[in-house]
């Protein structure tokens, strides 16, 4: 049951600065035997942006838009090939494939298995990641790890995490393609073999592809445990609601066929029957669309204990939908929370909550940012297990708000430069010249800078690379180390002092994984970024056969084809590569960022 969006008491023309709507009530939807409340949403915005999304909703609900949307009529955005790649809309919408995949995965959870390593990048894992993360494990589940890199430490660390006898390996990639999935499974697969023999390791994997790809017939020849194919009209960054994701929760010991009935309520609200007053998706899309052309781009994330990774399927989703054309959507995730004056005006901001277990400080931040004038949505979540709503919520939205921006959320047009210059790269190494890292501009202890800045020690590189963003831009750190606990404090801290230092917005990844996430929006996104890499020795690198390249050297590769294109297109970039020990590298660095963002602040 919706709530229509209207104005009352302190609306426009009324001299209050906010405006607050609650767009759902969460009454129970019944669904035959099963009923699911709808999860919540309300926001407080300036009444400049109500009375734009208001415009907005107006000329939706003239236009069709949500109608168009379901019969997949690409003019809602640019009338290219949008319509091929709705196939999203319909979850679940063959219960016998449904049936026979909860089948598979519930003997592959009673088969000696004790843990599952699904290995894939962007849309292929951060949606397991995220319901790994969110759900936890069901009753007869398997422990699930998701490796999404080419980082040798990280690929180690999985590896002594579990006991390779009793894993099951996740191939998951759309393509078939996917060098980091293939790389992972190469290697994987060795292992396994050297242990068990070569025919019984082919038993301990099952791969998550598009049919006919090359991974299907790898699966094959390899002989696979089983081979779990996706629809062609779903793309990579909303696929969770397919087998891209609905493996990974059956692994874990969840109901598939609940978890869908759980998110039907969510398709009935955005769906062509609803009012478009009262539409989440629409309302939501209107949202983010107006406030992103109001310069209200950064949209930021907070999230209640629990719905973290949410944050990081979110990122792809907007990132990789909207970030073209030279605009989009700018998701913030994972930066530490901020008091109001820590933002500047283009700050939108997202509340994740759970209603059944409310975070009071997370509660009243909030609260503090909508009285300072912040736009603030607020998704709420009765509880976990309808997390599927979000998921197809924010899909619809996405879809709107590019609908919006005039692009088309359903490619990635500037993915793949970064990936010619990477493959550039690994055949000059393959050729004995080396990956060409260049001379660095100078050396400090054990730090190496590159770039195009100018500074008589590092401290002022860093200072003056800091120093060029303007108001409406970001700063992204870009680390090719290890995702570990550590080094995802350290991010944070560093991301902490950035934003305190300039006000503007700061973004955080790891690489690769990173490239499969928000790599479009870096390149083909809204200009204004600076962006900082780091990069380190590896001591040991691990071969994967098949490939005249290790882990450590396609991941240095991956990281100097990423700089190389930002450059090309005007992107500031500065590259510090660390030599030695990492902590050492990494305190080093820390320690030169203060010394710099105290410079900043001074001038």
């Amino acid at each position: 049951m919706h709530t229509p969006l209207t104005y009352g008491a302190g609306f426009p023309g009324r001299p209050a600065k906010l405006v607050e709507k609650r767009l759902a009530r969460r009454t129970p939807v019944r669904l035959g035997r099963h009923a699911a409340p709808l999860n919540g949403f309300t926001f407080h915005a300036p009444a400049s942006l109500a009375a734009r999304v208001q415009r907005r909703i107006d000329q939706a609900e003239s236009e069709a838009w949500m109608a168009r949307l379901w019969r997949r009529d690409a003019t809602l955005w640019t009338g290219n090939d949008e319509g091929r790649w709705l196939g999203w809309l319909h979850p679940g919408a063959a219960p016998r494939e449904l049936g026979r995949m909860a089948a598979i995965c519930r003997k592959l959870c009673v088969a000696g298995f004790s843990d599952a390593v699904l290995l894939g990048m962007g849309g292929a894992s951060l949606g397991a990641e995220a319901l790994a993360h969110t759900l936890g494990m069901g009753g007869g589940g398997l422990r699930l790890h998701v490796l999404d890199s080419t980082d040798a430490a990280q690929v180690r660390a999985v590896q002594s995490a579990v006991d390779l006898t009793r894993c099951l390996f996740v191939v998951s990639s759309k393509s078939g393609s996917t060098l980091e999935s293939r790389m992972l499974a190469a290697y994987f697969h060795e292992q396994v073999a050297r242990r068990l023999g070569r025919q019984e390791a082919g038993t301990r994997f099952v791969a998550i592809t598009d049919p006919g790809s090359a991974l299907l017939a790898q699966a094959r020849d390899e002989g696979y445990a089983a081979v779990f194919e996706g629809e062609p009209s779903i793309g990579g960054r909303n696929s969770v609601l397919s087998p891209f994701g609905l493996v990974a929760l059956t692994l874990l010991g969840h109901d598939p066929a609940a978890f869908l009935r759980d998110t039907r309520p969510m398709l009935r609200a955005c769906g062509t029957e609803a009012p478009a007053r009262a539409n989440p998706g629409l309302i939501l899309g209107a949202l983010l669309g107006e406030a992103a052309l109001d310069g209200r781009d950064k949209l930021t994330l907070l999230a209640a204990p629990g719905l973290e990774h949410l944050g990081c399927w979110l990122e792809q989703l907007l990132a990789e939908s909207t970030g073209k054309n030279g605009t989009g959507i700018v998701p913030v995730d994972h930066e530490p929370p901020g008091d109001p004056e820590d933002y500047g005006r283009d700050r939108m901001f997202v509340h994740l909550a759970k209603s059944d277990a409310p975070c009071v400080e997370l509660d009243l931040r909030m609260r503090r940012l909508a009285e300072a004038g912040f736009p603030v949505l607020r998704c709420e979540l009765p509880s976990a297990r309808l997390l599927g709503q979000e998921f197809f919520r924010w899909e619809v939205a996405t879809a709107v708000a590019a609908a919006v921006l005039h692009v088309n959320p359903f490619d990635q047009p500037d993915v793949e430069a970064s990936k010619v210059r990477t493959r550039a790269l690994a055949l000059r190494h393959e050729a004995g010249t080396g990956l060409a890292e260049g001379v660095p501009l100078l050396v400090e202890g054990a730090l190496a800078f590159h770039g195009t800045e100018s500074g008589a020690t590092a401290m002022d590189l860093l200072a003056s690379h800091i120093s060029g963003l303007d108001e409406a831009g970001y700063v992204s750190l870009l680390a090719y180390i290890a995702r570990n606990e550590a080094n995802e404090a350290w991010l944070a801290a560093m991301r902490c002092r950035l934003r305190q230092a300039t006000g503007a917005a700061t973004m955080g990844g790891f690489g690769p994984r990173y490239l499969h996430s928000i790599g479009q929006l870096h390149k083909g996104g809204p200009a204004g970024g600076r962006f900082l890499f780091i990069t380190a020795d590896v001591a040991v690198d691990l071969e994967a056969p098949g490939h005249a390249l290790g882990f450590a050297a396609t991941q240095r590769a991956q990281a100097l084809g990423d700089m190389e294109e930002l450059v090309s297109r005007g992107r500031p970039c500065m590259r510090v590569h660390i030599a030695g020990p990492i902590e050492a590298g990494l305190a080093q660095l820390a320690g030169l960022l203060d010394q710099a963002v105290q410079a900043v602040a001074v001038r």
